[in-house]
């Protein structure tokens, strides 16, 4: 299993994992020229081609409708989520309604969807498990209670929110409903929040970790790869940060 980012960030999410027979997408919030400056698609005839979305949320799905007619995907979501994509795909049979907290086997893929915490249509995060290796997606998720916790230990490889400097949102330009919101528990997280989660969960099995979601407006790069490399040192995790203009591909893990 191979994971790859094309792009993580406020205005535009799009990741993916590449097993023996498939394409595993989890959101589309780019544009298909995006995806193919990442990566060369022909390396993905021959295999089917999944997409698994979190939410409705322009961010993550504003390139949905030229991704269906390039790839033909099978999609997946959470029965809100299918609903308030209706008139975006154009009918809900083209999406798989999926139950958060139960475990899915999609041809020797386990996958478990898990109710987060942000404000739209039953949003969703996702753990993958394939051939003994797990990759865990929480973002978009203003809190992380203790029942999605448990969906984030013995985890391989977990893309975590770290959306905003406390600090920095409360002294930026956004008007005051909106710094309320992003702040909110149905918000994103902090960087401040997501390092107290990942020193929760170091002793549980966590392998690799990668910092995304980043505000563009509310955030800065070099103090999240100061808090990646506090990760490092103190909890023993390998801890990077996934930026939007920067695509990462073929990790190995």
């Amino acid at each position: 299993m191979t994971f790859n980012c094309v792009s993580s960030g406020s205005s535009g999410n799009c990741y993916f994992l590449e097993l023996d027979d498939r394409v595993v997408f989890v959101d589309c919030g780019v544009t298909m020229k995006s995806i193919t400056a990442a990566i060369d698609t022909t390396r993905f005839q021959g295999k089917e081609i999944q997409l698994f979305i979190t939410h409705e949320h322009h961010d993550h799905v504003s390139g949905l409708k030229p991704f269906i007619n390039r790839f033909s995907p099978k999609i997946f979501a959470s029965e809100g989520t299918a609903s308030a994509l209706y008139g975006t795909v154009g009918a809900t049979s083209h999406i798989y309604v999926l139950d958060g907290g139960c475990e899915y086997d999609i041809g020797g893929l386990s996958v478990i969807p898990f109710d987060i915490n942000h404000d739209s249509n039953e949003p969703f995060g996702y753990r993958f498990s394939f051939m003994e290796k797990v990759v865990t997606f929480a973002t978009d998720l203003g809190i992380v209670s203790k029942e999605v916790e448990k969906f984030l230990c013995c985890t391989d490889l977990l893309v975590l929110e770290s959306n905003y400097e406390p600090k920095l949102l409360e002294q930026g330009k956004y008007p005051a409903y909106l710094k309320r919101r992003i702040a909110s528990q149905k918000g994103h997280l902090s960087n401040k929040d997501a390092v107290k989660l990942l020193s929760t969960l170091c002793d549980t099995g966590l392998g690799k970790v990668f910092l995304a979601h980043v505000s563009e407006e509310n955030n800065d790069y070099e103090l999240l790869e100061n808090y990646a490399k506090y990760c490092r040192k103190n909890f023993n995790i390998e801890t990077g940060v996934l930026r939007k203009e920067i695509p990462q591909t073929g990790i190995i893990f």
